[in-house]
């Protein structure tokens, strides 16, 4: 264990210290689960479950699962950028990466180059919590080892297509969430996305997806380092840890300085019976809440992340660190 942490601690500084080499900063590609996507769910929803056609950029949308713009079209906003997003449905590997791979052979991509693109990767709230790994319903055979290679995997598709500047957005802190925190607490009962929470040992898993959800950040963290400092993984390309575990720990702790008042940081705005379905909608300011519903991030939130995440492009974000591997010249060497 000293040996790891020793070669961990030598390549930070390096890391922290090199360039991306990123020339201009035009177009974001994103992959991701429900607290990234923009539309593409509701298409295979509301076209009998078959896919956007390969080439079609889907359209802008403000009824994400944020209550109005996801984090990727509000970057697209305030930066200027296009966004092609391929989030969430139904899976990375599956299917996004494929849909991503076909649109390229498409003209909407001709504008896009190694050094003016940044790809972004965002995925876990699902694979860690119910109905997976947190109440062991995850596959059989499957570890937390499992989701983290997967994470990896899809930055080596995107490299063979060109792809050289990877962000990867690690696990926020799930035990605050009020889906997973304790009812005494501000968190929920049974609700739309956990029907039967109140059938578990709540306090349990909730130790448990917190202990999950820090594992899998320093997986991503050490493995970031050995992937591309030591092992040169993607030859040329740099790797980026967005630390959102951080930055939503920060939004908890310290809420009147990022919304609204009232102030809510544990409540949520948008309260949905399991039963019935049927929701209804807080009367205070939305940008007042930290989380949209149980689950989601709100539209604030979203933009509060977006507007780190241009700083964690520009290289002036403290929730960022980043790696950068050897030129594929060096690596011959």
């Amino acid at each position: 264990m000293k040996a790891s942490l020793s070669i961990a601690a030598a390549l930070v500084p390096l890391a922290a210290t090199a360039a991306c080499g990123l020339k201009k900063f035009d177009n974001l590609v994103t992959f991701g689960d429900s607290y990234t996507d923009e539309g593409r769910l509701g298409y295979f929803i509301n076209h009998g479950g078959e896919a956007p056609p390969a080439g079609e950029l889907l359209p802008e949308s403000s009824g994400a699962a944020s209550g109005g713009f996801a984090w990727p079209r509000i970057i697209a906003q305030k930066a200027g950028v296009k966004s092609f997003n391929y989030a969430p449905f139904p899976s990375v590997l599956e299917y996004e990466v494929p849909a991503f791979k076909a649109d390229t052979e498409y003209p909407l991509y001709d504008n896009v180059t190694a050094d003016n693109t940044v790809y972004a990767l965002w995925i876990g709230t699902n694979d860690l919590g119910a109905d997976a790994f947190l109440t062991d319903d995850n596959k059989a055979g499957t570890t937390l080892t499992t989701y983290t290679d997967c994470v990896f995997n899809v930055f080596d598709n995107v490299y063979e297509t060109g792809g050289r500047h990877f962000v990867l957005l690690n696990v926020v802190p799930l035990e605050k969430l009020p889906m997973y925190e304790l009812p005494e607490l501000g968190g929920t009962g049974d609700n739309q996305f956990w029907g039967d929470k109140t059938s578990y040992d709540i306090l349990a898993l909730k130790n448990k997806i917190h202990q999950y959800s820090t594992s899998v950040n320093s997986i991503f963290s050490y493995g970031a380092a050995a992937n591309t400092v030591l092992n040169n993984r993607w030859p040329g390309a740099s790797l980026t840890v967005f630390d959102v575990h951080s930055l939503f720990s920060e939004l908890i702790a310290n809420p009147t300085e990022y919304y609204e008042s009232p102030v809510d940081p544990i409540g949520y705005f948008r309260h949905c019976d399991p039963a019935t379905g049927a929701c209804v909608d807080s009367q205070n300011d939305p940008d007042s809440f930290l989380w949209y519903d149980e689950l989601h991030p709100s539209v604030r939130s979203s933009e509060i992340l977006a507007e780190e995440f241009i700083k964690v492009v520009e290289g002036t974000s403290k929730y960022a660190t980043t790696y950068v591997s050897k030129s594929a010249a060096s690596k011959r060497k």
